[in-house]
């Protein structure tokens, strides 16, 4: 109970925080929300169900990328049935480099949301955030 109440409590103060109005319950419309780096951390650290998906490309996720993220290029020709393959019921918490408001991760939340993903959130400053945040990365590969 209480992990459940505290997961709802970063939940609710996200969306707060960032004006929009999502809510986890299966009859609520699909709404993406922006989420804080910091936040999304404690989030996927509390929820077994939450998902960071990287959209960038191969090339850029093997240089280094968010520790434990799902790399699903949306440039790749065969995404929309990659994103077919994805769990509905999982939350996504989607970025590519800077997530500006036209950039790969908004493209990525559109096709996201056309079947149905209901648990949507927007990285904020997407993977340079992240990096800024001195929060954990993989180490860069060669």
């Amino acid at each position: 109970m209480k992990r459940k109440l505290s997961l709802s409590v970063v939940i609710l103060c996200t969306s707060i925080l960032t004006g929009t109005s999502t809510l986890a319950g299966d009859d609520v419309e699909s709404s993406t929300a922006t989420i804080e780096v910091k936040a999304a951390s404690d989030f996927v650290a509390q929820d077994e169900n939450a998902v960071i998906l990287d959209v960038r490309t191969p090339l850029e996720f093997q240089a280094s990328h968010i520790s434990g993220a799902v790399n699903v290029n949306v440039q790749d020709e065969s995404f929309e049935s990659m994103v077919a393959a994805l769990d509905p019921q999982k939350t996504y918490i989607v970025h590519c480099t800077k997530n500006p408001v036209d950039g790969r991760s908004s493209r990525a939340l559109e096709t996201l949301e056309r079947p149905g993903f209901k648990h949507l959130y927007s990285l904020e400053g997407g993977y340079v955030a992240r990096k800024e945040a001195e929060l954990p990365l993989t180490e860069e590969t060669n």
